[in-house]
């Protein structure tokens, strides 16, 4: 996580995008667990950057990114949303650029002509620009066929300017160990980037040609920067090996890396013994159906069964914490669970849950605080209200490891309960067999 800057303010950005600045470095301090960017050093300084990134999570993609960079970053938009006129200003001024489709209805040629001018502008002035070549957003963790927009905008920039203007492509993998839900981590990856410089020659010969071997070539930069999972059949049970069941690993960056040397193993066992292939799928069905029935986790499989004794412990401690974990809950519990729900409600498209769900928490806790502390002045004076303005955050983090040690003990009894259940044989053994399998 980048250290905290409040040089923004006094920057000669937009004001509604220093507003979205701020909810946007605060959300990410708070709306995930662990957030590590990867590889910044390689970005070229002094330059135009286009950031071309895989695209798992609507809004959230670009503006995780934005809230890591000094200088406000560019990104395409579908057109539909410029529509009306106080919208389309207010996009704008988030520096949001409007993009046609065919579904648009107007000549999307000249209509985007314009916007790749303005890109061509923007790379030349060495700003930043965020691209998503897939064209569309999907949570799952594969990557889809690249548009050709992206060398198109670069190579097209190099024409209008001359080979001689610094430009390079920054491939950018974004992963989400959960696209949904908060308290997980995210893992910014940043690879070599590509001096377009490079292909100018080849592509005032043959500029079809040259787009297309531009394009393959940032396609195969982002293959290794993420988690594809190319079984589109086996998805889910691929994708739950990845991330439900134990690793080695504790930090961001290695537990990304040893998923992706998983995914490796697996793909190599599919293409070389196909039938232990099908045998490690059925044993993660196995282990899936069994502790989602119990509601557990799969790391309970390696964790020794709890005691009675320790359960009483726990179980003591947090029955005697209960009436101060009720009273702290009265303080961050509402502007928490109010978002989750209107999100959750109220929000069709799941791509556009987490963006949510963290600039409204971040609004609703500003606002829900803020009264608070009103209160507590007008009725205690200035003196408790600074006490109040410390302990406030720290009431919301001891509230949060109280649910999640409650989380562990009540998953640590029902595994103790599962473990007499009949079908507790058959899935421990599938679990045994898929650690052997891939030498977990």
């Amino acid at each position: 996580m980048r250290k905290l800057w409040l040089g923004y303010w006094f920057k000669n950005w937009y004001f509604i995008y220093k507003i979205g600045y701020a909810i946007v470095i605060a959300g990410s301090r708070t709306y995930f667990k662990n957030f590590k960017y990867l590889g910044k050093e390689k970005i070229p300084k002094n330059a135009g950057i286009i950031f071309a990134m895989n695209h798992q999570n609507a809004f959230l993609d670009p503006i995780v990114i934005a809230g890591q960079t000094f200088a406000p970053i560019n990104f395409l938009a579908r057109a539909d949303i410029f529509k009306n006129k106080l919208a389309g200003k207010l996009l704008r001024q988030l520096y949001l650029l409007p993009i046609y489709r065919q579904r648009d209805g107007v000549d999307t040629i000249a209509k985007n002509q314009k916007t790749f001018e303005d890109c061509y502008d923007i790379l030349k002035e060495k700003r930043n620009l965020i691209i998503f070549p897939e064209g569309n957003h999907n949570f799952k963790k594969n990557l889809r066929t690249l548009k050709k927009g992206v060398s198109r905008i670069a190579l097209g920039t190099m024409k209008t300017y001359g080979k001689n203007i610094p430009l390079y492509i920054v491939p950018m993998g974004i992963d989400y160990e959960n696209h949904f839900s908060m308290n997980a981590d995210i893992l910014i990856n940043v690879g070599d980037p590509i001096n377009i410089s490079d292909y100018y020659d080849e592509s005032v010969k043959n500029s079809a040609e040259t787009t297309n071997k531009l394009t393959v070539k940032v396609e195969d930069k982002l293959k290794d920067l993420l988690i594809n999972i190319s079984d589109s059949e086996n998805y889910n049970d691929i994708y739950y090996l990845l991330h439900r069941f134990p690793l080695k690993s504790k930090n961001v960056e290695q537990k990304f890396f040893e998923r992706k040397n998983l995914l490796n193993k697996i793909n190599s066992l599919k293409e070389s013994h196909f039938n232990r292939y099908e045998e490690l799928i059925s044993d993660v069905k196995e282990v899936k159906s069994f502790v989602t029935k119990h509601k557990l986790r799969p790391y309970l499989f390696t964790k020794p069964t709890i005691s009675l004794f320790k359960f009483s412990l726990v179980s003591l401690m947090l029955t005697i914490l209960l009436p101060f974990h009720l009273f702290m809950l009265t303080t961050n519990y509402l502007p928490y669970k109010i978002p989750v729900w209107f999100v959750e409600n109220k929000i069709k498209d799941k791509h556009f849950h987490s963006s949510l769900k963290m600039a409204l928490g971040v609004l609703f806790f500003f606002i829900y605080w803020f009264l608070l502390l009103l209160i507590i002045l007008i009725s205690m004076g200035w003196k408790f209200t600074l006490l109040s303005a410390v302990l406030l955050p720290v009431f919301a983090k001891i509230n949060f490891n109280y649910w999640i040690l409650f989380i562990k003990i009540k998953g640590a009894w029902n595994y103790r309960k599962a473990t007499r259940k009949k079908e507790f044989v058959n899935a421990k053994k599938s679990f045994e067999n898929i650690k052997k399998t891939l030498e977990l």
